[in-house]
């Protein structure tokens, strides 16, 4: 959940979690107004991202989430669960989500399209890959 601060500007964000230290929830970062001078009083985007990193010395890439791509799906691929942003009142955006992915090779790393579902999960999407690639890939 993002919050702006209505006496600062400043925006927040905070991931739920069950018995999180505030009201329920992590806080996950803070960043000054000044940061989005684009930015007045909504967000436009919201981004979900994950990268790898590895040693210069190290030959191939190391392999993100689980290991598993993201078309293994459910009990495999690792997986962003309850994906949500709110509308300027505070309530869950309902709305259809504009998903855009990028991967940086599709032969080590992968994320899916976006699902709902009624259970547990929620909106969400599955990511992840083996990894193994090096620069010559």
């Amino acid at each position: 959940m993002k919050v702006q601060d209505q006496d600062t500007g400043d925006w927040s964000l905070y991931r739920e979690d069950l018995g999180g230290p505030i009201g329920g929830m992590t806080l996950l970062g803070w960043w000054p107004k000044s940061l989005f001078r684009e930015l007045s009083d909504h967000a436009e985007v919201i981004q979900w991202t994950g990268s790898i990193i590895h040693a210069e010395n190290e030959r191939s890439s190391p392999s993100m989430g689980s290991g598993h791509f993201a078309s293994e799906l459910d009990g495999k691929a690792a997986s962003f669960n309850d994906c949500f942003g709110f509308d300027e009142n505070g309530n869950v955006y309902k709305g259809d989500y504009a998903a855009l992915s990028y991967e940086s090779d599709r032969n080590c790393y992968s994320v899916s399209e976006w699902y709902e579902t009624k259970h547990a999960a929620g909106r969400h999407f599955f990511y992840g890959g083996p990894g193994g690639c090096s620069e010559k890939n």
